[in-house]
């Protein structure tokens, strides 16, 4: 991730708190899948210092063990991994039916058919690991006021849903 001095680290600590704040409504965790542990250090690092609690699995098969028994609103995954890919691991957790989780896809790829492949297989955003920490928080921001928005619509139809019973 790119780092362009002071101003920018004011930058990310005001949409950091921002994103923990809508994150209140929800938990401020997130789950980051990458077969690079320098990359793992560094993503994990950053988003630690800014209030989120980060748990990591090496490749896709490890992350899907570790989602039988823990809950994350957010998961950024790589694309390309041995074992499993993040595409895979994306499809997989998809199919078990879960909606309450949000997919940031990071890769290099970035051809069109490559976002196709990605959004198909059920990943909410899609980024490049070249992009600056700014843009990982915006893309966070995104995701949680996304999760919120989706919260709130379920709730909505659940009260309408209860109100035609009666």
């Amino acid at each position: 991730m790119e780092h362009s001095g002071a101003s920018q680290d004011i930058n990310d600590s005001i949409v950091a708190k921002r994103i923990l704040a809508i994150a209140q409504g929800s938990e401020a965790r997130i789950l980051l899948i990458d077969d690079d542990e320098l990359t793992l250090a560094l993503i994990s690092d950053l988003l630690r210092s800014s209030g989120f609690e980060v748990r990591q699995a090496a490749d896709g098969a490890q992350a899907l063990k570790l989602l039988e028994h823990e809950w994350f609103p957010v998961i950024i995954t790589d694309w390309q991994m041995p074992v499993m890919s993040g595409l895979e691991f994306t499809r997989r957790f998809r199919a078990k039916g879960v909606l309450d989780t949000y997919i940031i896809m990071l890769t290099a790829l970035e051809t069109d058919s490559d976002y196709e492949s990605a959004y198909e297989a059920g990943v909410d955003d899609y980024m490049t690991k070249r992009l600056p920490d700014i843009e990982l928080f915006s893309r966070i921001h995104a995701a949680y006021r996304t999760l919120d928005l989706r919260r709130s619509l379920q709730e909505a139809r659940a009260a309408l849903a209860e109100k035609n019973a009666n």
